[in-house]
């Protein structure tokens, strides 16, 4: 029996049989569908938090006292501090911290690359706040009321996002109190 051929564009390529082409193809669709889902699952820390999460220090401290809201001013060096670095994807990059339901603060995340490029103006702000809140081990977050007076000072604590949110808290509380009296 001769062998057939599918021509393609002025090319010739044996025919494969029609077995053989679906395995194949479902083999790439499955694929394809993996690498999709990956993509997904490792985009979606960062989209969960974008209501909270922000780089520019003017904008998240009028939206804190706006809202009246404390506001999280977290100084962090992820690509050369293992504790930053910690604290960024075990609390700071999980949904559960962006839910504003149960952690009513505000996230404003200042980070401090060693090897990534940023803008004249982000190096600027984030080294005057550095100096401004005498910043001098990474991570620190410090706690501002809404009105914008630093009630404290935290740093990588194990335990993920309700061990941190818990000490979060515990700081807004503290201060609260001592307004009262």
């Amino acid at each position: 029996m001769p062998r057939r051929y599918a021509e393609t564009r002025n090319i010739v390529f044996p025919e494969i049989p029609s077995l053989i082409y679906s395995l194949l193809m479902r083999s790439m669709l499955r694929e394809f569908c993996i690498f999709c889902l990956g993509a997904v699952i490792s985009i979606q820390p960062v989209l969960s938090c974008d209501v909270s999460d922000d780089t520019n220090f003017p904008r998240s401290a009028a939206l804190a006292k706006s809202t009246n809201r404390p506001l999280l001013l977290a100084f962090i060096g992820t690509d050369w501090s293992i504790s930053s670095l910690k604290l960024d994807r075990e609390v700071f990059d999980q949904a559960e911290f962006a839910d504003d339901s149960k952690y009513n603060f505000l996230l404003c995340k200042l980070q401090f690359y060693q090897t990534q490029e940023r803008s004249p103006e982000t190096i600027r702000q984030n080294e005057e706040l550095a100096t401004q809140y005498n910043v001098q081990e990474f991570p620190t977050v410090v706690v501002l009321s809404p009105d914008g007076r630093e009630i404290g000072r935290l740093g990588y604590i194990p335990g993920g996002v309700k061990a941190f949110a818990a000490a979060a808290n515990a700081i807004i509380a503290k201060s609260r109190q001592q307004e009262q009296h």
